[in-house]
C-alpha cells in the first residue's frame, strides 16, 4: 500500500511574525506543493530525491555528512511518528517543486504531509481540523515557537485571513494575482523568530506598538482584497515591509529589492515568510517578474489554489 499526501504551498500576504503574537494574517496556497509518500519496507527510510539540502558538512574524523536542513526535517517526521506511537517500518518521499527553507512554508508542509499520509497508512481517518491542530502541534514541538498559519493554510488551502487573538479562520472568497519569487536566505524561520522574541523582550512597549500597526494594517489590506483595490493594497504592502524591517525580519537584498521595486511603480511588493531573505510577493505585472529575475529570483507559480491536503491511496 502506498499514500500519498500533496501539500499545496502557501504566501503570507500580510501578518507575518505579528500572527506569532496572535495578530491578524493573510496567508494562501499556490501552485507549488510539496508530496509526502508513505509505504511499506522491510526497515525505516527518509527520501528526498527533489528536495534540496543545502549548508552540508563533512566530519573526516568521523566520516559522518551533517546538515542542519537535514536534521530539521528529519526531527519532523520523527516527532510525527512519535506522536501516533505505533511504530511500523515504512520508507517515507518527500517531493517539492521548491526549495526548502524558501519562506513558502515547506517546513509546515512536510509536517501536514507526514501526519496526513503515515496517519492514513495506519488506517486512521483524520479530518482537516485534525491534521491542522496535529501539525501545529509538531511545529510548537520542535521548534517551540510557531504560529498557526502555515499548518493551517496548507492543510484547508485557499486564501485565509486569520483574525486577532489566535483562534478561528475566514476563508476569503476572492482572486489574487501576484507575482512571486525567491533568493537565498541566511537564517532559518526558526532562528527568526528566537530573534524577535529577543527583541520583544528587550523592547516591549515599541514592539507591541508595531504589532499592532501590522494588525491594522493586514485588517485594512484584507477588506481591501475582497473590494479587489489593487492601488491602495500595494500601498500597504510597502508599509507593512517597512514595518517588518522595523523587527529586523528582512535582509539588505530584500530591501533593495522592494526598494527598487517602488522607484519602478510597480503597486505593491514585500518579503513575504519567515524573513532574512526568502520570497518576495508583489502584485503581478510584468515589470515585477523583470525586477525578481534581474536578482536571480527563482520565480514561482504564485496562482491560488483552494484545495489542500489532499491524500491519495494507491
Amino acid at each position: 500500500m502506498i499514500i500519498e499526501a500533496n501539500v499545496p504551498l502557501k504566501l503570507t500576504l500580510f501578518g507575518e511574525h505579528a500572527v506569532v503574537y496572535d495578530k491578524p494574517a493573510i496567508a494562501m496556497t499556490i501552485s507549488e506543493s510539496l508530496r509526502v509518500r508513505v509505504s511499506e519496507s522491510d526497515k525505516s527510510m527518509i527520501i528526498s530525491p527533489s528536495l534540496n539540502i543545502k549548508g552540508v558538512k563533512l566530519d573526516l574524523n568521523e566520516m559522518k555528512i551533517e546538515s542542519e536542513e537535514a536534521k530539521k526535517v528529519l526531527k519532523y517526521i520523527l516527532e510525527v511518528l512519535n506522536y501516533f506511537g505505533v511504530k511500523k517500518n515504512v520508507k517515507i518521499e518527500i517531493d517539492s517543486t521548491v526549495e526548502p527553507s524558501v519562506g513558502l512554508g515547506t517546513s509546515a508542509a512536510v509536517i501536514v504531509g507526514t501526519v496526513a499520509s503515515y496517519s492514513r497508512y495506519l488506517g486512521i481517518e483524520l479530518s482537516k481540523d485534525e491534521i491542522a491542530k496535529i501539525s501545529h502541534e509538531i511545529e510548537l514541538r520542535v521548534q517551540g515557537i510557531a504560529s498557526r498559519m502555515d499548518t493551517y493554510t496548507e492543510t484547508y488551502g485557499g486564501l485565509i485571513y486569520f483574525p486577532a487573538g489566535g483562534k478561528g479562520f475566514e476563508k476569503i472568497d476572492t482572486n489574487i494575482e501576484l507575482t512571486s519569487g525567491y533568493i537565498r536566505r541566511s537564517m532559518s524561520t526558526a532562528d527568526i523568530l528566537w530573534r524577535v522574541r529577543k527583541l520583544k523582550d528587550s523592547n516591549r512597549e515599541i514592539f507591541d506598538h508595531i504589532l499592532d500597526v501590522i494588525g491594522k494594517v493586514t485588517d485594512r489590506a484584507k477588506s481591501l482584497i475582497i473590494e479587489r483595490n489593487y492601488d491602495e493594497l500595494g500601498l500597504l504592502m510597502y508599509v507593512n515591509h517597512g514595518l517588518l524591517f522595523s523587527l529586523g525580519i528582512t535582509s539588505p537584498e530584500v530591501d533593495e529589492i522592494v526598494s527598487r521595486a517602488k522607484q519602478l511603480g510597480i503597486r505593491g511588493c514585500k518579503i513575504s515568510g519567515g524573513g532574512a531573505g526568502g520570497s518576495i510577493v508583489c502584485i503581478k505585472s510584468t515589470e515585477a517578474e523583470v525586477l525578481l529575475r534581474s536578482y536571480n529570483a527563482k520565480i514561482v507559480n504564485s496562482s491560488l489554489t483552494t484545495e489542500g491536503v489532499t491524500i491519495l491511496t494507491r
